[in-house]
């Protein structure tokens, strides 16, 4: 008969870290050296982010060209302008707090971006990373073919 144990012993390098202050940690086991922040590279080159850009002035420009003559679609698409630009702003203002002091390997291409699961090369993260406002850049512009045959 297959028996089960369950260890309810707490494991004090990991499970006492996700329910206590650090401070207190410090304190109670000062072998323990401070966790250190994680390095992280969000760094993308310039290119990608002038595309993504493009993209979304391409979506927002092709939904203005479709149904911008009716104010509550002007209304919509200016509070998602709105919304869109606090979503990158905001990141810009918080990534720009604290820069790298040097920029990242990956956006001076002179490595692959290194991610948890294994290093991507620059062709993978375009598209990753790219493949949504490509898709919404594609409706936008579909949209306002779409009005110009129909209305035009």
């Amino acid at each position: 008969m297959l028996e089960l144990r369950h260890n309810f012993e707490p494991d004090l390098t990991t499970d006492l870290a996700d329910a206590h202050d650090v401070a207190v940690l410090a304190t109670v086991f000062p072998e323990i050296a401070p966790v250190q922040p994680e390095a992280v590279d969000l760094e993308m080159p310039s290119w990608i982010w002038g595309t993504m850009a493009l993209c979304y002035g391409l979506f927002f420009g092709g939904l203005f060209a479709a149904s911008g003559h009716d104010g509550q679609a002007i209304f919509a698409i200016l509070i998602s302008l709105g919304y869109a630009a606090m979503y990158f702003g905001t990141a810009a203002l918080l990534f720009g707090m604290n820069p790298p002091r040097q920029p990242s390997a990956f956006m001076r291409g002179l490595l692959p971006l290194q991610t948890w699961t294994g290093p991507m090369e620059t062709g993978a993260v375009a598209a990753q990373v790219l493949t949504v406002p490509a898709c919404l850049a594609f409706f936008g512009i579909a949209a306002a073919v779409i009005h110009a045959a129909v209305f035009g």
